[in-house]
């Protein structure tokens, strides 16, 4: 199946709503694919939006990078989550290009939606240790205690050496659940207690 014709499959199953035909077509998308989804994310149909999200995770190179992070801003909350999770995709075969943008999606962490703030959590964590100075940024610089939470939660997904050295600074904090999931974080890979010299 060439692009144009892989495109337009893709296009027509949206538009018929038939969601794991679309999941199908999106799977079998090629890099040459970009520029088509690229102009799905300026579409007005959200549907469409969603699944350009979703197939530049799979397909998407660095050009992408810039436009999926715009649409964290997006007015559907699914479509913020979606983008989320495409930069989280992508930082998998781009880290160096999507790391800039994780503090933006950082700022997710207090959507208005429960959804999408919970899915920023996830997809900092899937960013690895490329994540850690970021949810430290929220956790130190910060005073919002919903997105402080979730950042701490991230850190515990990600159980790092880096991440702990997080967590050992947060077992006396104010909030009782940051102080929790630093002390499980730290539990679960058996640190806790173990002394870390913290870099000055």
């Amino acid at each position: 199946m060439n692009n144009t014709t892989a495109i337009a499959a893709f296009l027509a199953a949206i538009d018929a709503g038939a969601d794991d035909v679309t999941e199908r077509l999106a799977l079998q998308l090629t890099p040459d694919a970009e520029p088509d989804l690229l102009a799905l994310l300026a579409a007005p149909d959200a549907d469409r939006r969603w699944w350009g999200a979703r197939a530049l995770a799979l397909v998407g190179g660095t050009a992408a990078i810039p436009a999926v992070a715009q649409q964290l801003a997006d007015v559907d909350p699914a479509i913020r989550a979606a983008a989320l999770l495409a930069l989280a995709h992508l930082h998998q075969r781009h880290p160096d290009a999507v790391t800039p943008y994780l503090d933006r999606a950082a700022e997710r962490l207090q959507d208005e939606d429960g959804m999408v703030r919970q899915v920023a959590a996830d997809a900092l964590a899937q960013c690895g240790d490329d994540a850690v100075p970021v949810l430290a940024r929220i956790l130190f610089q910060q005073t919002h205690e919903g997105a402080r939470t979730r950042a701490a939660g991230a850190l515990r997904k990600l159980a790092t050496m880096k991440a702990a050295g997080v967590l050992y600074a947060l077992l006396n904090d104010s909030n009782h659940l940051v102080r929790a999931y630093a002390y499980e974080g730290l539990d679960d890979m058996g640190l806790l207690e173990t002394v870390l010299v913290m870099p000055q």
